[in-house]
């Protein structure tokens, strides 16, 4: 069974790195901004080498882009399961809001024992859902706001 978000996943920048963070963030900037990327190392205290694939090189500079601005992040692994005030935290939501979009079928979910559970990739997907909605929604005001004599411009 998969495990639920534990606190080691939560990363928080320490604000004496914040200039450590930031000049990291403009150089990982820089290395993907080459045209032909060079093979990133990390390098060891013993100076023992490792090279750090691709996917693992973006996963580093996410982190450090939104660690140099301050801000808290949580990585997930997409096999977790999340409780309801977990997903609702991700949604940006009140847990009993997600809990009525449960109860409406809108995220599917399973119960242990007396607790609801929810995929991270159900929670993600809704997410991207609701955004995607969002921006129809925006660009149909926006359409509409450009139809009307003296309208928005």
């Amino acid at each position: 069974m998969p495990a639920t978000a534990a606190p080691d996943h939560i990363l928080s920048p320490d604000p004496a790195e914040q200039d450590e963070l930031v000049e990291l963030r403009e150089q990982l900037t820089r290395i993907a901004g080459q045209r032909r990327r060079p093979v990133a190392r990390l390098v060891a205290p013993d100076g023992s080498e490792v090279e750090i694939p691709a996917s693992a090189f973006a996963a580093l500079q996410a982190v450090v882009r939104h660690m140099a601005q301050g801000l808290t992040i949580t990585l997930i692994p997409h096999d977790t399961e999340l409780t309801t005030k977990e997903a609702a935290d991700i949604l940006g939501v009140s847990r009993p809001f997600l809990v009525r979009l449960l109860d409406r079928g809108e995220i599917p979910y399973h119960r242990v024992g007396t607790h609801r559970r929810l995929r991270v990739e159900d929670v993600l997907g809704y997410r991207e859902l609701r955004a995607k909605r969002r921006r129809e929604q925006l660009r149909t005001l926006t359409e509409l706001s450009e139809q009307v004599e003296g309208g928005y411009r």
